[in-house]
């Protein structure tokens, strides 16, 4: 392949409203503020990448997520995209933080590069195609009977597996919520729980013990991420396994929350790693440590959650698959990318890089940046 370098960077902050507001312990979201970057090139190929900042975890918006990546776009222009390690190495001395953006700029890199040498970028990454995948569906914290109803209508639909958030200031109300949905959906169904750290430590010890006999797989980031003296010692008590997620937005969180033994299992997300790069340091760590992984995500479009199967189609420990977001989507922009089956299983095919796009007609309602 001859030098390809940098000519021009598109970034495009959008909106996409939800069907309905999506509700965690943190507060109702209504819209999915997506930030595009594209990646163009002199070999008239470019990448595209995208992420979706909930300032309340990342503490990224998307006005700041549009001027970090001005900043990261400069940086890059010029410059050859296939050095994806020391593109990355640049962007994360030049600028602390802001995950959630460069995990854009990522995402663009690899889809260009998998693109240039005519590959789905699974098969760039040394993926395995023929893994199966199905998402789960995520219940929203509302009212007891409206979460019993959401589940019950998730089953019908035919989902094999229904994540529940929950994180209410009195964890006793979370109880009988999830008494209420195992009564409702029958024992078969796999529950999963994701307080996103509304506990405090006597709150979630209350609760995991509460739900000890529900069949709960796993339980999302009980309290505050940064407690993990606390953390620690409710993962040593706790009936229920521990998922780290806000806990673990990098590499370097990962394996200090597995050495000190506060999670059995760590929650893998693009826009929270940075990126794939990141990401894949992260489910080697877990991997050294025989731990089992999930991948999730924010509230990126199908282009992202493409992406993210992709990566996902790489390791053995990633087991367990939260990739609904696009499904809240009142409207899909996309073009191509993976496909959600009936029984939602999830697909991608042979098409180069994530194989996803923007139909342009969308992005033009919406003002670009251009840095060139």
């Amino acid at each position: 392949m001859k030098n390809v370098k940098i000519t021009r960077i598109e970034i495009t902050p959008l909106q996409i409203p939800l069907t309905e507001p999506f509700v965690i312990s943190k507060g109702p979201l209504t819209d999915a503020s997506i930030t595009v970057v594209k990646i163009h090139t002199d070999a008239g190929i470019y990448g595209i990448g995208e992420c979706c900042p909930y300032r309340t975890i990342h503490g990224e918006t998307q006005a700041g997520s549009v001027a970090a990546a001005k900043d990261l776009a400069f940086l890059l222009l010029g410059r050859d995209p296939s050095r994806i390690h020391r593109l990355i190495q640049i962007m994360d001395k030049s600028l602390a933080g802001n995950a959630s953006i460069k995990g854009a700029f990522d995402m663009a890199l690899y889809d260009l590069n998998a693109k240039l040498v005519d590959q789905p970028l699974y098969q760039y990454l040394n993926g395995d195609p023929d893994k199966e995948i199905y998402t789960d569906m995520t219940v929203s914290l509302l009212d007891k009977d409206k979460m019993v109803s959401k589940a019950l209508k998730f089953q019908e639909d035919g989902f094999s597996v229904l994540k529940v958030k929950l994180g209410s200031p009195s964890s006793g109300e979370d109880i009988e919520r999830m008494k209420a949905i195992r009564r409702a959906v029958g024992s078969d169904l796999p529950l999963r729980i994701d307080a996103n750290q509304g506990w405090n430590y006597t709150e979630a010890l209350r609760a995991l013990r509460g739900m000890a006999d529900l069949d709960i797989e796993h339980c999302e980031a009980p309290i505050h991420s940064g407690d993990l003296l606390h953390l620690r010692r409710l993962r040593d008590i706790s009936p229920i396994s521990i998922m780290g997620d806000e806990s673990v937005f990098s590499h370097r969180d990962a394996f200090q929350t597995l050495a000190n033994h506060c999670i059995d299992l760590i929650n893998i997300k693009l826009g929270k790693s940075g990126g794939i790069c990141h990401a894949m340091k992260i489910a080697g760590i877990a991997e050294s440590y025989g731990i089992h992984c999930q991948v999730g995500s924010f509230s990126e479009s199908r282009l992202g959650i493409s992406a993210l199967v992709h990566f996902s189609l790489v390791w053995d420990n990633i087991i367990y698959f939260d990739l609904d977001s696009p499904l809240m989507h009142s409207e899909d922009p996309i073009i191509g990318g993976m496909v959600y089956h009936k029984d939602y299983r999830v697909t991608v095919d042979q098409t180069p890089g994530i194989g996803a796009d923007y139909d342009p007609s969308f992005l033009s309602k919406f003002d670009t940046v251009v840095i060139k």
